[in-house]
């Protein structure tokens, strides 16, 4: 039941654009998968407020057991152990950049604009689950991969395959347009990995490194954008930040895409 039941959690991430995913959970589910889908996204918030407060290493199943509601035999129902809790909490964070990149995709704007807006999904989602966000390298290690079910590890695979083609598509759209100019049209696959590098590895050290004197003495947006032009203009991405205001179009996507998001972290 339980392998047939994570198959069926696989479909709950192929939303349309303007789809609310738990919307569509309950299009596709009986109400007791239902039921059993909301008491894992319990669990994983619980288990983000644990690490938030004592670190990856502080996480064990037990731990997962005292801090929540359920019994253990319920809750290793859904985790056959931390390294598959791992591997949940990185497909929690591919489902929320999935949405959130088709939400910057269908913004109006150049193709440069729309790409500021996938950074700009990155960064809300490394501000709003950091835990989550971060899991995204810990998920990837050998021993969550060796240990985490079969259905998860295929769950995740399929949302990186698909995350990784929506920002392909956009790239060979910049490519066919002529916005993206030079040598670097010609590879696209390094072009799609220096892009997520550059957001990723900029986010992970702004929020996990921030008491370093070299993260410390930024304005983090500010450094993430400076980050995100000096990468895009190397690239030859027109148009180029000297002939852009760029800052404007960075707080018109807070303003037009995310606002809700925006308004979440004020709160």
């Amino acid at each position: 039941m339980k392998g047939r039941l994570i198959g069926r959690l696989a479909m709950m991430f192929k939303c349309d654009n303007n789809e609310n995913p738990k919307c569509f959970i309950r299009n596709i589910l009986t109400k007791r998968e239902q039921n059993i889908v909301n008491r894992e996204l319990e669990l994983l918030e619980v288990a983000e407020k644990i690490m938030a407060h004592e670190g990856f290493s502080g996480l064990t199943m037990d731990k997962l057991v005292t801090a929540c509601d359920y019994s253990k035999g319920t809750v290793y129902n859904h985790f056959a152990n931390k390294e598959d809790l791992f591997c949940a909490l990185s497909i929690k964070g591919l489902r929320f950049m999935m949405t959130m990149t088709k939400r910057a995709f269908d913004m109006e704007g150049t193709l440069r604009e729309k790409c500021l807006g996938l950074c700009y999904t990155q960064r809300l989602h490394s501000l709003l689950h950091p835990t989550a966000f971060l899991c995204a390298l810990m998920a990837k290690t050998p021993a969550v991969q060796e240990r985490a079910s079969v259905g998860r590890i295929t769950i995740q695979r399929e949302l990186e395959q698909e995350v990784t083609t929506m920002v392909d598509d956009l790239l060979s759209q910049a490519i066919v347009q002529g916005d993206i100019c030079g040598s670097s049209k010609n590879h696209l696959e390094s072009l799609c990995f220096s892009l997520w590098s550059m957001s990723f590895g900029t986010n992970a050290l702004l929020i996990g490194a921030c008491e370093a004197r070299a993260v410390a003495r930024l304005d983090a947006e500010a450094a993430l954008l400076f980050n995100i032009n000096a990468l895009l203009d190397g690239l030859g991405w027109h148009p180029l930040s000297s002939a852009w205001n760029y800052d404007q179009s960075w707080q018109r996507i807070g303003k037009e895409v995310f606002a809700t998001e925006v308004a979440a972290l004020q709160v």
